[in-house]
């Protein structure tokens, strides 16, 4: 699926009416550069629909090209192959692909976890008697990959509030799966993320914040590039970074403004988003903001091979 680019009329119409009150520099006479943009749905790696729509990049005379894909694995393999220019994914599939031999280099930090205001939460089914982490040894916990920050971060958590998670099996199944298979017993628990969770919370119980067994803050996304595209695109990418970041601070000061570009994407009404817990997003890039999830990634086999996230951090 591929977003449609707005016009520049629109994007002109867009900011007169106060979608794009950023600041980015608009000294860009030259004709827009085009960037081919990935993402996966979903609000953690949603400032390219609020970029674009807002009118941020075209701003900062960048023509955003927006591609959505089905997950993190196949955007980081579209940027690997030049399909994609620069993209918004996690880190732990980031660090797979490295350890396969892609080359990538991270340009800027994405979405923000905080233990204030988590957007992903362990569940449980509301009628389950299971409180602690120890119940849930011998029993099945429902994860949207197997081999990503959800399951390991949930394996940290078990181990770190008494249980065994070498006795706990994880079976894969997409978000609008888990209630159900929580109310028909066929698990125990669920990993459970927005905007999925907000639309159950009147179905389930929330037993724990697994992400809290990684850090109280870290980055959940981050986007990405090649060395090549960075090479022969040194001063686009300053010009990307800019307006990432200035997206960045636009979308946390205006959240109400992007949950119908986001509604948009997700072709839902936007009355049922309402009441989500939104991503927040990042203004600096940081290895001790990412250092954390690789090192619990490594410990519970979801990354192969430990890496230094400061070797991996572009100067733009």
């Amino acid at each position: 699926m591929t977003g449609t680019p707005i016009s520049r009329a629109h994007s002109i119409a867009l900011i007169a009416a106060g979608f794009g009150s950023a600041t980015t520099s608009s000294a860009y006479a030259q004709e827009a550069a085009p960037v081919r943009i990935g993402f996966v749905l979903g609000d953690t790696f949603a400032q390219a629909i609020y970029g674009q729509q807002a009118g941020i990049f075209a701003k900062a005379g960048i023509d955003a090209q927006l591609t959505v894909l089905a997950n993190a694995g196949a955007v980081a393999a579209a940027v690997a192959g030049g399909s994609l220019d620069v993209a918004t994914g996690d880190i732990v599939s980031l660090s797979n692909a490295i350890n396969h031999g892609v080359s990538v280099m991270l340009l800027a930090g994405g979405a923000l976890y905080s233990s204030n205001a988590p957007t992903t939460l362990l569940c449980v089914d509301g009628n389950s008697a299971i409180r602690t982490a120890k119940e849930l040894e011998g029993k099945s916990i429902a994860v949207i990959t197997l081999v990503g920050l959800g399951t390991a971060s949930t394996k940290a958590w078990l181990a770190q509030n008494g249980a065994d998670p070498s006795k706990v099996s994880f079976l894969e199944l997409p978000t609008s799966s888990m209630q159900p298979a929580l109310d028909r017993g066929q698990v125990a628990a669920a990993v459970i993320g927005e905007p999925g969770l907000t639309s159950v919370r009147d179905k389930i119980r929330i037993i724990g914040k697994p992400y809290d067994a990684i850090a109280k803050s870290f980055l959940i996304s981050e986007w990405f590039t090649t060395p090549d595209w960075l090479a022969h695109n040194t001063a686009v990418a300053k010009r990307v970074v800019a307006a990432i970041y200035e997206t960045a601070r636009w979308a946390n000061a205006h959240q109400e403004q992007t949950l119908p570009m986001l509604a948009g994407y997700l072709k839902l009404d936007p009355q049922t988003l309402h009441g989500t817990t939104r991503a927040v997003y990042a203004t600096r890039l940081t290895a001790s903001d990412i250092q954390p999830v690789i090192d619990v990634a490594v410990k519970y086999r979801a990354v192969e091979r430990q890496l230094k996230a400061e070797d991996y951090i572009a100067k733009v």
